[in-house]
């Protein structure tokens, strides 16, 4: 083999092009550059933070490094299972997980990127004590394509949460209990309340408007049960919105 010095530099990078290394076991093999890319995709070995690559599935066994969706269309996806740990890692991304919760996401294909959907997250819960977490996928914005057995996909977090407004437009049926609305004491006072999660992943202001509140916003107490759920009280059942920010 000549001197590394001796050989023309190749200005013209293709993806068929061949480089010399070692493998695994020691030997002496060629990869070509489309196929270190790949690994590099389907590993996010690069460290894109906060993108998660895992391999879909549809059959068992569910393996670290897979997921699985409700829907295989991205147009009807509403939920993924995705494994803590991401396609090729050994250390576990589950807490890194909960920032998905309330932001608008990519669920893209690795190779090819015009397969893709974009949605809200839920909050990501775990499946009882597996290394499976449930997150669910919701208000699609846009798609194309569909999901391939053994394929990669990413999701990416790229937005939303920290700005984000969402609302639920109520009504008596909404309150807990209902037809029987359950109450609480507050301040004294009996008052029914709704539970709503928002699922924004976080401690929101909650502004509410009634529909016969002729100021247009209502002054009503608010308990936060999490950082996805809301109970918000009100004297008497009734119609209106109530604002998540």
């Amino acid at each position: 083999m000549a001197r590394i010095q001796t050989y023309i530099s190749d200005t013209s990078v293709e993806k068929t092009d061949k480089l010399l290394g070692s493998n695994t076991d020691g030997s002496t093999k060629n990869f070509t550059v489309k196929d270190i890319s790949k690994f590099f995709k389907n590993t996010n070995s690069a460290g894109v933070a906060a993108q998660f690559v895992w391999q879909y599935k549809t059959l068992s066994p569910f393996s670290n490094g897979s997921m699985r969706t409700t829907g295989t269309t991205f147009a009807n996806l509403s939920s993924a299972k995705v494994n803590k740990y991401t396609y090729g890692e050994t250390n576990s991304s589950e807490n890194l997980l909960a920032i998905l919760s309330g932001k608008d996401v990519i669920v893209v294909d690795v190779d090819n990127q015009n397969n893709f959907g974009v949605y809200t997250a839920g909050t990501p819960t775990q499946d009882g004590s597996t290394d499976f977490y449930d997150i669910a996928l919701s208000s699609v914005q846009n798609s194309n394509g569909s999901l391939t057995n053994e394929k990669f996909y990413s999701m990416i977090a790229y937005g939303g949460g920290a700005d984000k407004t969402v609302s639920l437009t109520f009504q008596p049926s909404n309150f807990v209990g209902y037809p029987s609305p359950l109450v609480e004491t507050i301040n004294g006072s009996s008052m029914k309340y709704i539970d709503w999660e928002h699922d924004l992943g976080k401690y929101p202001s909650i502004t509410v408007t009634e529909a016969f509140v002729t100021s247009g916003v209502g002054f009503v107490p608010v308990k936060y049960i999490s950082a996805s759920t809301v109970r918000v009280y009100f004297t008497g059942t009734t119609n209106g919105t109530i604002y998540a920010n």
